[in-house]
This record gives structure tokens, C-alpha cells and sequence, in this order.
């Protein structure tokens, strides 16, 4: 087992590091045009597909050096989205002419992706969603009302999970979920929007993600629209979260390592009574733990992201990475501001925000009480 950096992968991070301090110093409305150019958005996309082709592994790598220099977590999370949720769900269960129709666009950040799946009476138990995909004589009409759903204002298309309502065989009604991959643009023939947009949500924290409510206002696609089977869309979201759980929060090792530094420059640096604080077993033993949670959530990360690229289902090693590294960062960002004491409750610190991002990461992509379920069948129980 190595656990080291080729010179490629090395090279990658360092790319993606001045990336992320380009992006960071944009205006925040430029931010995620940075990135696409800069190719962050197409790295794990086939070559062929106007992607760089790169393991899952190297890309989590990238999203690492990203994570250390951008601080704009809901940003990140947005180019998670699209990325990890939507673009490699297509080079999984996507047809050929969906991929060459999707994928070099989405590589460039011509075409925004983002997951919409989670309703008023269905987020964490996505099988509840009442959203209904109705077969029409060229492909479905989809309606439905959508929560949380990040970029939503700037997305060109949506992967979208609905009730299907089709007939099964014999014309009974059908069973299970549809996913489709609707794109935005368009309009119904009296003129109105297929697509409707809320306004940003006043989140607490993540705002660069750009929480928003969409609406699915009876919008027809065509059949070339359909991801995977009629009716099996459950198992296709179920491939999209893999992706997202095991790669979603890469870049907050990033945010942490960085975060890492700036506490123990500054444990050692303050002093009270002439002696560093960073001479108190509590403060250094604090350090450590935060040390300890940077590094067991980078090995989970890593080795969730190698068991998908040796092609197997990674879903239990998904969970446990989304899962370890959220609640490790929530943890990790209040030690950080209980370090500065008083100072550190001021928003001018930065830490504060820093919490409330942290808090974030520990709800999208499935809270832990989810992801314990997960890993908890797997296990067989």
C-alpha cells in the first residue's frame, strides 16, 4: 500500500492550490468561472469527453489543494454537486449519446449541473418523494416541487428524481422512481417557464452554494432524458450519492489543513504571562485532536475514492468518509474558534462562519444518522 504522491498527482495539487488562491481573490460571482477555467470542474471526465481522465483518487487530491486555499466552502460544495452528483453519475449509468450530448459541456462549466431530489416530506427518505415523472407519447412530463437545491438559480440542468407514473405491465400502475436529467431552458407552448427558481435561501452558512427551491412546473422532456431504467431511479440516486458522500468533502481536508496551521502559529505566538499558550497541555492536547481529525478523515476520503476506481460499489466506504469527516470538521472548526477564546467569537475572526459552514457539510448528502444506516446494513444488522 502506498500511501505517497507521484510526481503527476503532486503536480495536480499544486495546479489546483494556485487554482483555489486565484478563485479565492475573484469577486465571488466569478468564482466557479475561475474554476471551470482553470478545468476543475471536468478532472475525473474521460479525455474524450473534454476531461483531463483522472482517477478518483487524484481528483479528491484536487479538491484537497482546492479546499486550501478557496474558503468559499458552499462554492466548492456547488462544483461538488455538479461534479461528483451529476457529471459522474453520466459517465457511469449514462447512455453513449447522453455523454457526448452532457459531458464535454459540463467539463467546462458551459453546463452547470446540480441534484434535485429533496422535498418538503421527502429529504432523507428520498423513496417518499412525490415529485411525478408521467409518460407522454415522446418522453415525460415532470412536476413536482424541489428543497435545498444547491446552484439552483445558475443551474442549465437538473438531475431530478420523481414517483413514476407510468403503467407497469398490463397496465397496472407503476412502481418505484424515474431520474431524469431535465435541462432548464425552454418553455411550454403558452410561454411559461418549465422551470421555476426561487430566490437564495438565507442559510447560515455555505452561502456560495446558493440554496434555492425549484419548481417543476409540468415540464415535458423527451425519452432521451431518462438515466438508467423507468422506475429504477431509486438505484441510480443511490450511484449519485456514492460519488458525491465519498468525494463531496474533500475539500474541506484542505480547509482544515490549512485551518491546522493558522491555530498552531497562533497557540504559539500568544502568549499570557510570558509563556505561550501552546506550553498548556490542554491547548497543545487540543491541537492534536484536531490533527487527529484531519488525518483519519483523509484516509477515509482516500479510501473511499480508491475502492471506487477499482469498480467496486464503495457505498458503505462512501458513508463512512461523508459521515467521519463532517462531524470531524464541526468538531474541528469549534476547537479552532474556543482556541482564540473571545476573539474567536467575533465574526471578524472568520471562525464563526467557519462553524456554521462546518454544521452544513454535516446535512447535505445525508445527515450521519443516515449515513449510520448505511454502514449499519452493510453490516448486516
Amino acid at each position: 500500500m502506498d500511501f505517497g504522491w507521484s510526481p503527476a498527482q503532486r503536480a495536480v495539487y499544486d495546479r489546483m492550490r494556485a487554482l483555489g488562491a486565484e478563485a479565492d481573490a475573484a469577486a465571488p460571482d466569478d468564482r466557479m468561472r475561475v474554476l471551470a477555467r482553470g478545468g476543475a470542474l471536468g478532472l475525473p471526465i474521460a479525455r474524450d469527453l473534454g476531461g483531463e481522465g483522472l482517477d478518483l483518487v487524484t481528483t479528491a487530491l484536487a479538491y484537497e489543494a482546492l479546499g486550501a486555499t478557496l474558503r468559499d466552502g458552499g462554492l466548492l460544495l456547488a462544483a461538488g454537486a455538479h461534479l461528483f452528483g451529476v457529471a459522474l453519475l453520466l459517465a457511469r449509468v449514462g447512455t453513449p449519446a447522453q455523454q457526448r450530448a452532457w459531458l464535454p459541456r459540463m467539463a467546462t462549466g458551459d453546463c452547470m449541473a446540480t441534484v434535485a431530489a429533496t422535498e418538503a416530506g421527502a429529504g432523507s427518505d428520498v423513496a417518499s418523494v412525490e415529485a411525478r415523472a408521467d409518460r407522454t407519447a415522446a418522453g415525460y412530463r415532470l412536476t413536482g416541487e424541489k428543497r435545498y437545491v444547491t446552484w439552483a438559480d445558475r443551474a442549465d440542468v437538473y438531475f431530478a428524481v420523481a414517483r413514476d407514473g407510468g403503467a407497469g405491465a398490463g397496465g397496472a400502475p407503476a412502481r418505484g422512481l424515474t431520474a431524469l436529467l431535465v435541462p432548464r431552458a425552454g418553455a411550454d407552448p403558452a410561454g411559461a417557464a418549465r422551470v421555476r427558481v426561487g430566490a437564495p435561501l438565507a442559510t447560515a452558512g455555505l452561502r456560495g452554494a446558493r440554496l434555492a427551491p425549484v419548481s417543476f412546473c409540468g415540464c415535458e422532456v423527451g425519452a432521451d432524458a431518462l438515466l438508467g431504467r423507468a422506475g429504477a431511479g431509486l438505484a441510480v440516486f443511490q450511484i449519485a450519492m456514492t460519488y458525491e458522500r465519498a468525494l463531496i468533502l474533500a475539500f474541506r481536508l484542505g480547509a482544515m489543513e490549512r485551518a491546522l496551521g493558522e491555530a498552531v502559529r497562533f497557540v504559539r505566538e500568544r502568549e499570557i504571562g510570558g509563556q505561550a499558550i501552546a506550553r498548556h497541555q490542554a491547548v497543545a492536547h487540543r491541537v492534536a485532536q484536531m490533527k487527529l481529525r484531519l488525518e483519519t478523515s483523509r484516509l477515509l476520503v482516500y479510501r473511499a475514492a480508491w475502492e471506487l476506481d477499482e469498480g467496486r460499489r464503495g457505498q458503505a466506504e462512501a458513508a463512512l468518509a461523508k459521515w467521519h469527516a463532517a462531524d470531524s470538521a464541526v468538531l474541528f472548526a469549534l476547537d479552532d474558534l474556543r482556541l482564540r477564546g473571545g476573539a474567536g467569537y467575533l465574526e471578524e475572526s472568520g471562525l464563526p462562519s467557519a462553524v456554521d459552514d462546518a454544521l452544513g457539510g454535516s446535512i447535505h448528502s445525508g445527515t450521519s444518522d443516515v449515513l449510520a444506516t448505511v454502514v449499519a446494513r452493510w453490516l448486516g444488522l
